[in-house]
């Protein structure tokens, strides 16, 4: 079945979702903090070997003061807790097939996630995606 849900108004099911799709949604959610709190949502709704489909711009990525492509797969994983099962790029997006672990994943929380560091400086890094993760929000 398909649903069109407001993702932050989700109560956790208790029968989870098998996939989940998030397809240019990410970079519309307006602060950092909502964005962490989204992908610990993704996360959350999956039932265990669920996969997760995220689509983002690739500029979030590559032009933004606080994100990297690197920085943000290791938010993803030692974060959240998602297996980058595999990933994929077009000249303007990158594709990410996130699966939640069958067995609980070994997380280790960095508290560089909690907050917004400038990473990249300079005139070509105009973005200012960033993703942050609330350590109580964050799956155990």
């Amino acid at each position: 079945r398909i649903e069109q849900k407001d993702f932050f108004e989700l109560p956790l099911s208790e029968y989870p979702y098998d996939v989940l799709v998030n397809s240019m949604v990410i970079n519309c959610v307006t602060t950092p903090e909502q964005r962490g709190r989204m992908l610990t949502l993704c996360y959350n709704q999956l039932r265990p070997g669920g996969v997760c489909f995220l689509t983002l711009p690739k500029l979030c990525l590559i032009q933004s003061k606080f994100m990297t492509r690197s920085y943000f797969e290791q938010i993803l994983t030692k974060g959240v807790g998602f297996e980058l099962d595999s990933t994929k790029d077009s000249p303007k997006l990158a594709f990410f097939v996130l699966k939640r672990p069958e067995s609980k994943p070994v997380q280790v929380w960095n508290e560089k996630f909690a907050r917004m560091t400038t990473i990249n400086k300079g005139k070509k890094f105009r973005n200012t995606f960033a993703v942050t993760l609330d350590q109580t929000e964050v799956a155990r």
